[in-house]
């Protein structure tokens, strides 16, 4: 299958991943998708296949640079991990509040809709899932080597409750939450990670 000229995949997935997330997968037509493209329907079928096809590669690229950026965000020293994971919240509070129009991760959005209903899109959004996981979980560990975190904590379950937490953050900038109400909303929900017993924060 042909490309049309002046075909630049990279800008064509970004504004197909812009409509679905603004729009839902099944408020978006592919004639909605066309002209945010600039491509006709005929160009878009053949560089990519029908609309599901279009949906899943928007997805999948967005979810493979959401991970790769994650990772390096959150990778580094232990002596600073608490520091990256405010940072990692704040640039995502930050990053979404400066949308022109406020989108919401795309994962976030297309795990309330589409999880469970399609068997391919469930299965990047869990593999989306568990590498977000994998880096918080990383992270949070580096903090417990450097004696900020409860030694005795589950890493993976503290991983998994900032991933509801991140994704519920998101929630409420639809709601008319300003970035100080956030930003403090992000430091309660790191204050409330156990903090290491007496004796381990003293030695």
């Amino acid at each position: 299958m042909g490309r049309p000229p002046g075909f630049d995949r990279r800008e064509v997935l970004a504004a197909v991943e812009r409509e679905f997330r603004k729009n839902g997968y099944d408020g978006t037509s592919l004639d909605d998708i066309s002209a945010a493209t600039g491509l006709g329907r005929g160009s878009l079928y053949a560089a990519f296949g029908d609309k599901r096809t279009l949906f899943l590669t928007a997805l999948g690229d967005y979810c493979d640079q959401d991970e790769a950026s994650g990772a390096a965000a959150l990778a580094g020293p232990d002596e600073t991990a608490m520091e990256r994971l405010r940072a990692y919240f704040i640039d995502a509070v930050d990053r979404q509040l400066n949308d022109p129009e406020q989108l919401a991760c795309m994962t976030s959005r297309f795990t309330v809709e589409l999880a469970g209903r399609d068997r391919d899109a469930t299965a990047r959004l869990r593999q989306g899932f568990e590498a977000q996981r994998a880096a918080l979980a990383g992270c949070l560990r580096a903090a417990q080597r450097n004696g900020d975190l409860d030694p005795a904590a589950d890493p993976v379950t503290l991983a998994t409750l900032l991933v509801v937490d991140f994704r519920g953050i998101g929630s409420l900038i639809g709601i008319g939450l300003d970035r100080a109400e956030l930003v403090a909303v992000v430091d309660a929900t790191l204050a409330g990670l156990p903090a290491p017993p007496p004796s381990a924060a003293a030695s």
